[in-house]
């Protein structure tokens, strides 16, 4: 529905101001009839000008009749601006949930990432641990094989329980225990496994006396301090300490 420029004017001035202020429906007799009994300065406030009550009768309204149709239309359109104000409320509402569930979801998984790598640490570990104690136990075998053979008369070139010399000693203990041939003497076992200092040692390491191509003797570490071989002809296989008799250098076998 179009209303003239001048109808405009009238109708803000009749129609707004009275839907603002409430009194719409009482103002219409007095401004239907210009004789009225409101007060004067009340009825000029919402009385029209004649050229804005020309303007309106010209497009087929009176100004009361123009001013109702937008207090109606007010009315209807009210109700849905309403609505779309919760709606847009209502879809601010939803993208923040969203967010938060995203957030929510993140959160989840950092801490199930945190749980994962946890659980293969552990797992790590503990496969670490089982390990080490499998070759603490194979060690701790090589170990007690060699010490079973305590009181074996020394033999030079021996390598049987009947008799032993050092070298001797050693390889038959690692084939025992590893099912590993070494070499028959101590020069050779030198060049076997890893070097290790002597604050790293663990029983089942092999202790050397000499270097290079010099090495002369060779040990079993029993721990404590200890070592057991085969000395020299007229000896027997014994355990003796580091310090009674220190060795040149340390290896560890890796079987």
């Amino acid at each position: 529905m179009r209303y003239s420029n001048s109808a405009s004017a009238l109708l803000r001035r009749a129609g707004v101001a009275a839907v603002l202020s409430g009194t719409l429906l009482m103002a219409a007799p007095s401004l239907a009839h210009a004789d009225s009994a409101l007060v004067p300065d009340a009825a000029d406030a919402l009385a029209p000008s004649a050229a804005d009550v020309s303007a309106a009768q010209i497009d087929g309204r009176s100004a009361i009749q123009a001013a109702a149709e937008i207090t109606k239309h007010f009315s209807e359109v009210s109700p849905y601006v309403d609505s779309i104000g919760e709606m847009s409320v209502s879809i601010e509402n939803i993208a923040a949930e969203q967010e938060r569930q995203k957030a929510k979801e993140i959160e989840l998984a950092r801490v199930e990432a945190g749980v994962k790598a946890a659980q293969e640490e552990r797992a790590r570990i503990a496969e670490e641990e089982r390990r080490e104690a499998e070759a603490a136990a194979v060690r701790q075998q090589f170990v007690d094989t060699a010490l079973a053979q305590v009181g074996t008369a020394y033999v030079s070139g021996g390598a049987a329980p009947g008799g032993f010399d050092c070298s001797g000693l050693v390889k038959y203990c690692v084939a025992q225990v590893y099912g590993y041939e070494m070499p028959r003497t101590a020069t050779g076992q030198s060049g076997e496994g890893e070097s290790i200092s002597f604050a790293d040692l663990r029983a089942g390491d092999l202790l050397f006396w000499g270097s290079g191509s010099g090495v002369y003797h060779v040990a079993i570490y029993i721990g404590d301090g200890q070592y057991v071989h085969a000395p020299r002809p007229g000896q027997s296989v014994k355990v003796q300490t580091l310090e009674s008799y220190a060795p040149s250098f340390a290896k560890r076998l890796n079987l």
